[in-house]
């Protein structure tokens, strides 16, 4: 895209879900970044080992950008994956309409964000609404799912709710910590 005759691009964030997870769906970092670069983005980042990646685009459809990567997923690696994209203006706004006040590092441990593809039905919003204000809390703010765990995921009732199937979309979740650390990472050229 052109700004006054001026190229620009724009910064992504590409959320992987479920690579590298119990010696499933194996990807190495750089052999992630490397087919990212031959698909003509720039400046391609990972951060971790379970798919995030920054880099920039010309491309302006979220949806074709996610299309690609997942095509080319399978192409080179021989399974699917579901890729959530954001620019990162958008992962700006997941942090800025955090419903969780807290100030406290540990709790940071304990929240969560899942991102989806596109905003649930008010059907599927209804269905959930019984999570909101247990011990653990559930929020959902446009394509994001916000969830505050009262100790820990593994040891919550949440931790086997079907939120996908009851949504009738693939979701990818990550902490806190990482979403802060892929904006931090996304707004350095």
């Amino acid at each position: 895209m052109t700004r006054n005759g001026v190229y620009s691009m724009t910064t992504y964030i590409a959320l992987l879900r479920g690579i590298n997870v119990g010696g499933n769906k194996i990807i190495k970092m750089q052999d992630l970044k490397t087919m990212l670069q031959s698909l003509g983005f720039h400046n391609v980042r990972t951060y971790i080992q379970s798919g995030n990646v920054v880099f920039e685009s010309d491309e302006e459809s979220e949806s074709l950008l996610s299309g690609v990567i997942e095509r080319q997923i399978h192409e080179v690696f021989g399974f699917e994956v579901s890729v959530m994209i954001r620019t990162l203006a958008e992962m700006e706004e997941v942090l800025a309409n955090n419903p969780f006040p807290l100030s406290e590092p540990e709790a940071f441990k304990r929240w969560y964000v899942s991102f989806l593809p596109a905003e649930p039905s008010a059907e599927a919003l209804e269905k959930l609404r019984i999570y909101e204000d247990g011990p653990d809390k559930v929020r959902f703010v446009g394509r994001e799912m916000y969830v505050l765990y009262e100790v820990s995921v593994s040891q919550s009732p949440l931790f086997k709710v079907p939120f996908d199937r009851i949504l009738g979309m693939t979701i990818t979740a990550r902490n806190w910590n990482t979403v802060n650390k892929l904006v931090a990472m996304g707004r350095m050229e």
